[in-house]
């Protein structure tokens, strides 16, 4: 079988599938005689920035193109890019070659003419990832570029890329590649290699793919090798890490239904399987979304997504996971299971209930964290766990992980302007980080530590502690 995503690599412009807008405009300039001298190609991996990188320089060097602009793949110079045997076409990856030696290297010998091709093309995958030398290096050669030289810059981070390289290039976005058309691309494939396989695997992985054709190409390579006769859904979840679509439903009706034990028996099977859990919650995005008009769905959704942003830095991500999907339950908990009725009703009885809780709230501090239960979870959290110190004009809050301490100044200003508008105060937060419990400490010890960090924040850690 191969490397598929090697094997079905496009190897001419009518072969890219997706990218219609950037075929046309390279198609027109080639036929043209109108190529730029620096393109920088910016979109999500696996789109085909570096396949059409090598497109554009076999169709610039090509014998005879077809139509004027397309490469015909057979002549000396199309083989030879191909085979990645001539000296004209290099290619350099920015990731492992950063520094400014590299680019010093490239700009000594860019002035030398073509050895055979009618072009020298340099192609600089993950641009990105040059050091900031190495881009004034680069910067240079771009600003005063020789002739019969094209450099073609690819990159998954454009705003990485210094604004002075990005005003000397041609740049064209790269989006990423519709289900629907991965789909019917895995369909041909499967057909040419003689795999079997179900229309509903096919669906998943195409939609798992994210918009990129190559990564879709690796998992159904993946997946073939896993099953014996016929790619089946049931093979696609368990190589991928993902859940059943029963599964995700029923862990949302749990949580709507405010049935702890369910959902908790829901959870375990998740762990059970080995299912990742990022994959699960965005599966419960991705449900959510195709019911957008159900109204409880749209807050499950809107959990699940916070709660990816929350996990992604967790060591522990099943255990808060976990913690998490029933500390959401237990907000339906209220909600009697007595009498069936619709989501909407559902879903307004909880905020009945939610407003209850609000009425009795005393500090100004507590009706804070309330307020962020359904606006954020993040800040939710983060608020939750530390310890909030109303001090009149100016507001301490302790956070005892480094990350939470961080979430929470990032959002600072929302912080503040949302408490003014919650309590009519102009009070200014002072974020700071503890290893050691504030209201641990003795209160000759606690008082001054207090009054010093609502000045200037900054933490405190134990003897020896970094």
């Amino acid at each position: 079988m191969g490397t598929l995503y090697l094997k079905y690599r496009p190897k001419n412009f009518e072969e890219i599938l997706g990218q219609d807008h950037v075929k046309l405009l390279l198609s027109n300039a080639v036929k043209s005689g109108k190529v730029s001298h620096s393109y920088l190609f910016s979109g999500p991996r696996g789109t085909g920035k570096t396949s059409v990188a090598r497109i554009l320089a076999k169709s610039v060097n090509c014998d005879h193109p077809v139509d004027g602009y397309d490469p015909c793949n057979v002549c000396d110079s199309c083989v030879e890019i191909d085979m990645g045997r001539t000296l004209d076409v290099i290619e350099m990856d920015a990731a492992s070659n950063r520094g400014i030696d590299e680019i010093r290297s490239i700009r000594d010998r860019v002035f030398y003419m073509p050895s055979k091709l009618k072009y020298k093309v340099y192609i600089i995958d993950e641009v990105h990832m040059l050091t900031r030398e190495a881009f004034n290096a680069l910067l240079k050669t771009l600003e005063e570029p020789p002739e019969k030289t094209i450099f073609i810059l690819a990159t998954t981070e454009i705003q990485k890329v210094p604004e002075t390289i990005i005003s000397r290039c041609q740049v064209l976005e790269f989006r990423r590649i519709s289900p629907n058309i991965i789909r019917s691309k895995l369909e041909d494939v499967c057909k040419t290699e003689n795999i079997e396989y179900e229309v509903a695997a096919l669906d998943h992985i195409s939609k798992e793919a994210a918009g990129g054709m190559r990564d879709a190409l690796s998992m159904l390579e993946e997946i073939a090798r896993f099953s014996n006769e016929k790619i089946t859904l049931a093979d696609t979840f368990s190589v991928l890490g993902d859940s059943p679509i029963e599964t995700v439903e029923s862990y949302v009706t749990s949580i709507l239904d405010g049935n702890v034990d369910a959902l908790i028996h829901v959870v375990d099977s998740i762990k059970n399987q080995g299912t990742d859990v990022m994959n699960f919650l965005r599966s419960v995005v991705e449900y959510s979304s195709d019911r957008i008009k159900d109204d409880g769905l749209i807050s499950i959704g809107k959990f699940a997504g916070d709660l990816v942003q929350i996990l992604r830095y967790e060591e522990k991500q099943f255990d808060l996971f976990k913690v998490m999907s029933a500390f959401e339950a237990l907000k339906y908990k209220k909600i009697s299971s007595e009498n069936v009725r619709p989501l909407a009703d559902q879903v307004r009885q909880v905020e009945k209930v939610d407003q209850e809780i609000k009425t009795d709230i005393k500090t100004d501090v507590e009706r804070l964290i309330q307020l962020y239960a359904k606006k954020d979870l993040s800040v939710y959290v983060a608020l939750s766990e530390a310890d909030l110190k109303d001090m009149g004009d100016r507001i301490l809050v302790v956070s005892y992980t480094l990350l939470q301490n961080e979430i929470l100044k990032e959002k600072d200003k929302m912080i503040t302007d949302d408490f003014k508008s919650l309590t009519s105060r102009d009070v200014k937060f002072v974020f700071a980080y503890s290893k050691i419990p504030i209201d641990s400490m003795n209160d000759k010890l606690r008082d001054p530590i207090i009054k010093m960090l609502s000045l200037f924040g900054g933490k405190i850690l134990p003897e020896g502690g970094e």
